[in-house]
């Protein structure tokens, strides 16, 4: 709940709604109900956003209150509202001067607990936990702001000391913890504003705060190895464009399998790869399939320039069969699985355009028949378009980021072999492909913004470090 929470946040301003804006909408709903149980307050304050909103609601307040905090205010929204109130004279807290404390307690009707949101942990250090000791003998009303200070907001357990309420206002959603929990009070839902996107469509908090990153221990190929298979006498750069995704996706080595004529080529253009030159000379056929199963890889991406010749497709789809392993199945190779739609299972990652859906699955490409063949198969489905839609089972999200020119040949090209770049990296199917088409959009967005509409699918690739750098931050 905690982390779901970071996301929202961070996805409601990706999509226009600002922290300061939200900490606005919390603060006065803190003060409103407040208001409603007395006419004179205290305000204790943490250094973070919980403390921010109480710094906020001492604006809403009927009279002014007296505030204390803990820390000067660490993050810039916590900080504009403590410079609007300052005015009030907030007072530092300190083990020397508790005693200020105490006696502002003792002429209140209501304190409001800001002390500490959905982050703490642990033992609480002083004055902190002093100042929860003095306000739970605090003996009229205690309000606290999104979570009592010190209970764990997913369980609801006390580690330590915690506040402990006549009533919690809690943030966007009653937390985990809170629900049915009589040490939080009466429990009060305050609809601070987040951004309907926040929740529905892939945003910066959910790469920001989801993506694993890489431990410091790491060695070449913990963080997976990408196969593409692909590339025949006339696509050459579909193949190129895949692995070199997947490597700018996050994953340690990339390899493309390829014919022999295809693989020469490949490899003047690209020494970050490793190229397996086939059997076949020109397309993929029967001679390559164990020369492909064979080879030691953690994802396969297949179909990339692979072309629609039967014998290629027949050879794809027992490759396919006999891979046994995750895998993203893209252009050309969306034809060869057709028959074996049951058999893909749910490390699978399909990732056809509006007319590839329609052939392989005999229904028009819209969210309704998505969430049905969803629900039938296993497998993900990742349909390309002006909004990419994201579904698996029950699951479904939308992306929005991108721009009308990413229809250049390439592009898709560079999702399927993200998709798979980060499905190496041990993250699942579902999520990998959200992180692939957000990062993918928003590569295309700055190479909009730097190239126009003479962008190229070489632009989006040399953007893509740029764009996941942008999501991190």
């Amino acid at each position: 709940m905690v982390k779901r929470m970071r996301i929202l946040d961070a996805n409601s301003e990706w999509f226009g709604v600002s922290a300061i804006d939200l900490m606005e909408k919390a603060g006065r709903d803190v003060a409103k109900e407040a208001n409603k149980l007395g006419k004179s307050f205290a305000i204790v304050c943490g250094s973070g956003n919980n403390g921010g909103d109480g710094f906020t609601a001492a604006r809403y307040l009927k009279s002014k209150p007296k505030i204390f905090y803990i820390g000067r205010p660490r993050t810039n929204e916590a900080y504009e509202n403590y410079m609007r109130v300052r005015n009030y004279r907030p007072i530092p807290l300190s083990t020397e001067n508790l005693d200020r404390l105490q006696s502002a307690l003792s002429e209140a009707d209501v304190v409001i607990d800001a002390l500490f949101g959905t982050g703490v942990t642990g033992k609480l250090r002083e004055p902190a936990r002093t100042a929860i000791q003095m306000i739970n003998g605090f003996k009229k009303k205690i309000v606290s702001v999104d979570v009592p200070s010190g209970m764990d907001p997913d369980t609801g357990k006390v580690q330590d000391v915690a506040v402990k309420p006549t009533l919690t206002v809690s943030m966007h959603a009653t937390k985990v913890g809170l629900k049915g929990n009589k040490a939080a009070g009466r429990v009060v839902v305050s609809d601070i504003g987040i951004h309907p996107k926040a929740e529905t469509h892939v945003g910066k908090g959910d790469f920001k705060f989801e993506y694993p990153g890489r431990k410091v221990s790491a060695h070449k190929g913990d963080a997976g190895k990408v196969l593409v298979v692909g590339g025949s006498e006339n696509y050459t750069g579909a193949p190129y464009f895949a692995a070199m995704a997947a490597l700018r996706s996050g994953c340690d080595l990339a390899y493309v399998a390829a014919p022999k004529k295809a693989a020469a080529r490949i490899a003047t253009m690209a020494p970050n790869l490793i190229i397996y030159p086939l059997k076949s000379e020109d397309a993929l056929s029967s001679h390559d399939v164990m020369s492909v199963t064979s080879k030691g890889f953690d994802v396969l991406c297949i179909g990339n320039g692979l072309g629609d010749d039967k014998a290629s497709l027949e050879a794809a789809r027992n490759i396919i069969r006999g891979a046994k392993k995750p895998m993203v199945i893209d252009g050309d190779g969306l034809k060869a699985v057709k028959s074996i739609l049951p058999k893909l299972g749910g490390n699978v990652i399909l990732t056809p355009h509006a007319g590839e859906f329609k052939a392989l699955f005999d229904v028009a490409a819209n969210e309704k028949n998505l969430k049905k063949v969803a629900n039938k198969y296993k497998c993900l489905i990742l349909l390309k378009g002006s909004v990419d839609i994201i579904a698996q089972k029950t699951r479904l999200k939308y992306n929005d980021s991108g721009n009308p020119y990413m229809s250049k040949g390439g592009t898709g090209d560079i999702l399927a072999g993200m998709c798979a770049g980060f499905m190496a990296q041990g993250i699942e199917p579902f999520r990998a492909a959200c992180f692939a088409a957000l990062v993918n959009g928003v590569a295309g967005e700055i190479a909009f913004a730097e190239d126009s509409i003479g962008m190229t699918a070489s632009d989006v690739l040399s953007w893509v470090s740029t764009a996941e750098r942008l999501l991190l931050d």
